[in-house]
């Protein structure tokens, strides 16, 4: 009888062990789900958690791509529960992390999905999938995909610029100085505009300076 009773405890412990554990599975993954996706590389969750896609840096929602680079992350990843691995701690309380769609038993790896696709750049940051990351982001240059494609990058030998604006804005990729060519300037024929980063045409040499450019060397 005593036996009995004993393996009728065992088994009730061990129902509501698992009622607690299914319970707080729940609670984790309905506070991992994604409430609101802010740009193309940052998003909420339901818990308030800011996050932010490691190594990878989309263009800002005001500059070319961006939208196009929101819109896609949105369609990947909002309302769905997402798993953060490799979580870092950014500046004003933003999580850093790799992000997977969550379950799935091949996890996609959604800032190696948006790298691939060309709508953001790789900034390089450590982890454990950095590899992966920037051969991806080098995919979608050579294919031209998205940032890297007409729809914001212009080269010398393809000018879509209509207006008669013609003063090119540059910046510098190492050092993130802001130059402007005009037509004369010594290496006007060489500069590609990448808008997607705040490159473009300004109409007048005031309206450049204003902007934050200087006059290239090499200018007359």
């Amino acid at each position: 009888m005593i036996k009995n009773l004993l393996i009728i405890f065992l088994a009730l412990v061990s129902i509501l062990s698992l009622s607690f554990n299914i319970g707080l599975y729940q609670r984790e993954q309905n506070q991992n789900t994604v409430r609101e996706v802010v740009d193309g590389d940052t998003f909420q969750l339901a818990s308030g958690k800011r996050v932010r896609l490691i190594g990878v840096d989309a263009p800002e929602y005001n500059r070319c791509g961006g939208k196009e680079a929101r819109d896609r992350l949105t369609e990947l990843i909002n309302k769905k529960v997402v798993r953060l691995d490799e979580e870092q701690q950014e500046t004003f309380g933003r999580s850093l992390a790799l992000v997977y769609l969550y379950p799935q038993t091949s996890p996609t790896l959604i800032n190696e999905v948006i790298l691939k696709e060309g709508w953001a750049r790789t900034d390089y940051r450590k982890n454990s999938k950095r590899d992966i990351l920037t051969q991806a982001f080098h995919e979608a240059q050579t294919k031209k995909l998205g940032i890297w494609s007409s729809l914001c990058r212009e080269s010398p030998t393809d000018v879509t610029n209509s207006t008669n604006c013609r003063i090119k804005a540059n910046i510098d990729k190492v050092t993130y100085q802001k130059f402007y060519h005009l037509p004369g300037c010594k290496q006007y024929n060489q500069i590609i505009i990448e808008k997607d980063i705040g490159e473009g045409y300004f109409c007048t040499e005031e309206e450049a300076q204003k902007a934050g450019f200087v006059k290239a060397s090499g200018c007359p």
